[in-house]
This record gives structure tokens, C-alpha cells and sequence, in this order.
């Protein structure tokens, strides 16, 4: 008489084991851990001194997340900053980097400040991209499994291994995913016309302020695969077409809510020909496919000169597949060649590959014949993008067709073998961790971290920050005291005022090798109403000798040293 209740107990327990729910926040659960493995371990305990990042673009990065934070408590237009390249407003409409991310995360900062809250945001950028493609992957699939791995394979993929160094508003790629999902769900009315146009506006709206550039890259590789659908699903044309409308209505409503961030990115500075070169200099390798580069943990020593000699560097050669994934991805396609879905998805692949191959096809680093990228490259907004950054793409394909392979039933021997073969290509895709490569530790002198600056800083003083931009600390110090000075300089990437691209001593900032004259130091400090000069004490390179040459004495405190440049300064 208990065989019932015992039966029910036991498929309410297998029910509710092998239930979407569960299998979401296993898979949740377990790319955590996996993120925190790979970034986070030495970083965890530290987390408002040590940066799961490398140093450079992450300060930028920093930067944003207080600059919107301080614009937006301040009602100042957070578009139009005068804390950069002081005395002039600059226009960062075109450098919106991230605004999003700074928006939601405006609480973590004001309690736990920019280094904590960067560190929040790149450790969880992995989980969620691996989640959202999990949740495509068991779609197309029904198979939690395949799903697991295939969403590893985006989240955890060469792309974001090499844009975690630095690069948040590049691994915020959970909405592409997302988007992709959504849109086979109305295919297949899954899901409802009114519900999807909301929750892809959100979508598309959350990529747009994460990163201008996979907004319109992912309109693009969207359009292509569209067209690939409606050229060989004929049976599914009208449907596929209906569904453009609702993205193209979803877009709209994303670009209504956005319009205020799209019309600053469409009218804010880039310095021109930054973008030059980036054809042939951010493209993916021929070889690099196969070739691992440092970032990879196994076979990269094997093939070292060859991803030497690799143009761009270990966050832009972001393209590796490995050789076993290589060939899950041809089997696949040969397989399958008859089924219409296959052929959309290698179409699209292939487009993809072409163009993240650049102006020209590199082998090994050198130059050979011309490729289509040489025209796109002259026409916006296509100029403003780097080419090998289209791998997104590329990886969340070659994702759902490792599920769908693992999916295919097989018995016996094989099914042994096809799930060797994954876990092989699952291997060759762990990252170099434990080498540093994501791990910095960042180094805020005491001067700004103890609010000891208040006592030589006036607020809305004019400050340079040396060493200058990037090559020192300048922006993370400023975030840190929530931009309680002016920079005369900074790091904008894409954007150097014209004022101060023609500054004579802006070689000698930009590279520590070049001795300045004092003279120039003198005229820029003058011109750009310079009242303090902080000089790293860790890293002084060859500015004490020249500003002591032009009459400036410093005090030393707490590890930095600081010049007040009097107003009657000689700039001659």
C-alpha cells in the first residue's frame, strides 16, 4: 500500500531535480565558480586593492563608473565633461563606456568605490554570458548537458579570456545571447508578440549601453543570419519576416529609450584616424584558429613564435577555437549540410570569419591578399570597428553547434568517444590562470586613498597627474576622491582634445622614454592653468630633474610627490 505515495515522492523528486529551474541555477551556480576559479581566487580577499584585470583600460573603465555616478548626483550633463583635459569641456558622448553598468551599479560604488564594483562586474560577466547561451543552447537542444557545455564555450571563450584583461564594456555580451534566444522563441511562438518586443527592447537597449559597438555589430550579424534564414527556409519565410518587424519594432522602443545616449554617440568627439590601421593591425590570424596564444594554458608554449608574430595583442587575438572544436564544427556542417538551420548558421559563420580576417589575410602575422574588410573599413560606422571583435559572434555560433552535436543520441563506444572529444575541446580552452594575466594590484597611494590630498588640493583644482594617461594612475586617483579635482590630461582612447594633440611635451607624456624639455613642460602647465602637479613617487621617471629645472620644489607625501606650480610660472 506504500508503493503510490512512494512512486509520487519519487517523481516529484526526479521532476523537480531535472526541472528547467534547477538545471538555471546549477548551471548559474557552477559558471560562478568557475569565473572565481579563473579570476578571483587571489583577487576575492582584496577586492578593493587588487583588480581581476591587468593596468591601463581598466582605470578608464573605473573612471566611468564614478563619472556617471558623480554627473548624475551633481545634475551636470554626464555627456559633457570639464574633469578631463581640463580647462575644456570635453564630449564624451562617443566614449560612453559602459554607462549602463554604471547606472545599476551606482550603490556598490558610493559604498565600496571603482575598484570593487569593476571587479563585481568582470567576475560576473563571464556567468552571465555562459548562462544566457546556456539558456539558448538547452532551447535548441532540450538538453541540459550539451547546454552546460556549450554555454562554458561562450562565456569562458578565447573572445572573452582576452577582453577580461581590461575590456568591461567588451564582456558584457549576455544580451547577444539573450536576443538570439528570444528570437528563435517568437520563430517558434514560444513566446508572445507583446512580451518579446519588451523584453528584446531590453535587450538591445542593455548591449547599447554596455557597448556602441556590439549594439551595431550585432544589428549587422543579426541582419546577415535573417537574410540566410528567409534565402533557404522558404516554407518559414513569412513567419521570419513577421518576426523582423517585432525586432525592428523592439529597436525602435530601445532606440526611443536610448535616444538621449545615441544622440551623444552620434555627435561626440573621436579624434580622427584613430581607427586607421585597425584593418590590418585587429584582425583575426588565419592561423590563430587553431594556434593558442599565451592566454591559453595548454600548447601555449609549443606554438609561442607563432602567435608572436600575431598583429594585435592577447586581448584583441581573441579567435582561438582549438583543434578538436574545429572539428566538431566541420563535422557538423558536413553532416548536416541538408538541414536548412545548418546552413544558416555556417553562412552566417563564414561571413563572420571573412570579415574578422581584416583589409588583408594575415598567416602567421604577415599581409597577403586584400579581403573585403579593405572597403567597409572606410565607411561608417563600420571605421569605428575592430574587426576580430566580431568573434563574439563567432564563438556563441560554434556554441549551440558543439551542443547540437553532443545532443545527437549515440550508444555504446561512440557515445564514449564523442564525449572524450568534448571534454578534450573543453580542456584546450582553459585560460593561463594562476599566470597573473588577469590580476593587478592597483596602486593608489595613500596621498588620495586617506584623504590626505584635501590639505594641497584645493576642490576644482587643476591638477597633472604624472606619469600621464594610461601609462600611470592619474584617473583611478581622481575616481577615488570622486572627482574632487580637474586633470589637465587623461586617457579617452579614441578621443584626444585638438588642443592637446598639438602640445609639444605630449611625445615625452606618452612615452616614458623620451627625455621633455623643461620649456615645454613649462608652456603646457601655463596654458592649461595647471595649479598642482603630482608626480607618482614610484614612478618618476625623468620628471623631477625637469620640473626642479623649471623652479618647482616638491613636497613629499604620502607616496607621491607634490609641485604647487606658482601663477607667476615662467613658460619660456
Amino acid at each position: 500500500m506504500w508503493d503510490g505515495p512512494r512512486t509520487s515522492v519519487r517523481d516529484a523528486a526526479r521532476a523537480w531535480i531535472t526541472s528547467g529551474s534547477l538545471q538555471a541555477v546549477i548551471a548559474l551556480v557552477l559558471y560562478a565558480a568557475i569565473s572565481v576559479v579563473y579570476f578571483g581566487l587571489r583577487v576575492v580577499p582584496h577586492m578593493g586593492r587588487e583588480c581581476a584585470c591587468i593596468h591601463g583600460d581598466a582605470e578608464v573603465q573605473m573612471w566611468f563608473l564614478v563619472w556617471w555616478q558623480h554627473a548624475l548626483l551633481h545634475g551636470q550633463n554626464p555627456f559633457l565633461s570639464t574633469a578631463l583635459f581640463a580647462p575644456d569641456h570635453v564630449n564624451l558622448g562617443a566614449l560612453t563606456l559602459a554607462p549602463g553598468a554604471a547606472i545599476l551599479t551606482m550603490p556598490l560604488t558610493m559604498l565600496w568605490g571603482p575598484i570593487v564594483t569593476y571587479n563585481l562586474l568582470a567576475l560576473a560577466s563571464p556567468v552571465l554570458a555562459a548562462f544566457f547561451a546556456f539558456m539558448l543552447c538547452r532551447y535548441v537542444t532540450r538538453n541540459f548537458a550539451a547546454g552546460l557545455l556549450g554555454g562554458y564555450v561562450f562565456g569562458f571563450s578565447s573572445y572573452m579570456l582576452g577582453h577580461m584583461r581590461g575590456h568591461l564594456t567588451l564582456v558584457l555580451t549576455f544580451p547577444i545571447p539573450a536576443a538570439v534566444l528570444l528570437t528563435l522563441k517568437l520563430i517558434n511562438k514560444d513566446i508572445g508578440r507583446g512580451r518579446f518586443i519588451v523584453l528584446m527592447a531590453l535587450s538591445l537597449g542593455a548591449l547599447f549601453l554596455f557597448s556602441t559597438e556590439l549594439a551595431f555589430t550585432l544589428v549587422v550579424t543579426g541582419a546577415i543570419a535573417l537574410m540566410f534564414a528567409v534565402a533557404l527556409m522558404p516554407w518559414l519565410r513569412a513567419r521570419i519576416v513577421a518576426v523582423t518587424r517585432d525586432i525592428v519594432a523592439a529597436g525602435a522602443l530601445a532606440l526611443l529609450v536610448t535616444s538621449p545616449f545615441v544622440y551623444y554617440a552620434l555627435v561626440g568627439d573621436v579624434t580622427p584616424g584613430f581607427f586607421a590601421h585597425f584593418g590590418d593591425t585587429y584582425v583575426a590570424d588565419a592561423t590563430g584558429f587553431i594556434v593558442p596564444t599565451h592566454i591559453t594554458r595548454f600548447g601555449r608554449e609549443w606554438f609561442a613564435p607563432v602567435a608572436a608574430a600575431y598583429t594585435g595583442n592577447l586581448a584583441e587575438d581573441g579567435v582561438y577555437l582549438g583543434l578538436p572544436l574545429a572539428l566538431i564544427l566541420g563535422r557538423y556542417a558536413v553532416a548536416r549540410w541538408r538541414e536548412a538551420a545548418t546552413r544558416v548558421m555556417m553562412g552566417t559563420f563564414a561571413v563572420l570569419i571573412v570579415l574578422m580576417l581584416g583589409a588583408h589575410l594575415h598567416i602567421a602575422g604577415y599581409a597577403t591578399i586584400p579581403l573585403p574588410w579593405a572597403a567597409l573599413e572606410h565607411v561608417a560606422p563600420f571605421n569605428q570597428v575592430v574587426p576580430v571583435r566580431l568573434g563574439v559572434y563567432m564563438f556563441l555560433i560554434v556554441a549551440v553547434v558543439f551542443a547540437l552535436w553532443l545532443s545527437r543520441h549515440r550508444s555504446g563506444r561512440t557515445r564514449f568517444a564523442k564525449w572524450g572529444v568534448a571534454v578534450l575541446a573543453i580542456v584546450l580552452l582553459i585560460p593561463n590562470f594562476g599566470s597573473g594575466l588577469w590580476r593587478t594590484r592597483e596602486p593608489t597611494a595613500s596621498f588620495f586613498a586617506t584623504n590626505q590630498y584635501r590639505r594641497f588640493l584645493s576642490p576644482g583644482d587643476t591638477v597633472l597627474a604624472l606619469p600621464w594617461g594610461v601609462n600611470g594612475s592619474s584617473m583611478l586617483w581622481q575616481a577615488e576622491t570622486k572627482m574632487s579635482f580637474r586633470l589637465a590630461g587623461g586617457y579617452l582612447g579614441a578621443l584626444t582634445p585638438p588642443d592637446y594633440q598639438h602640445e609639444p611635451i605630449l611625445a615625452a607624456f606618452n612615452n616614458p622614454q623620451i627625455v621633455p624639455r623643461p620649456a615645454d613642460l613649462a608652456g603646457f602647465l601655463r596654458r592649461h592653468d595647471v595649479e598642482e602637479v603630482v608626480l607618482d613617487a614610484a614612478d618618476r621617471q625623468h620628471w623631477p630633474g625637469v620640473l626642479a629645472a623649471i623652479g618647482l620644489d616638491p613636497t613629499d607625501v604620502g607616496g607621491v610627490l607634490v609641485y604647487r606650480v606658482p601663477p607667476s610660472l615662467d613658460p619660456t
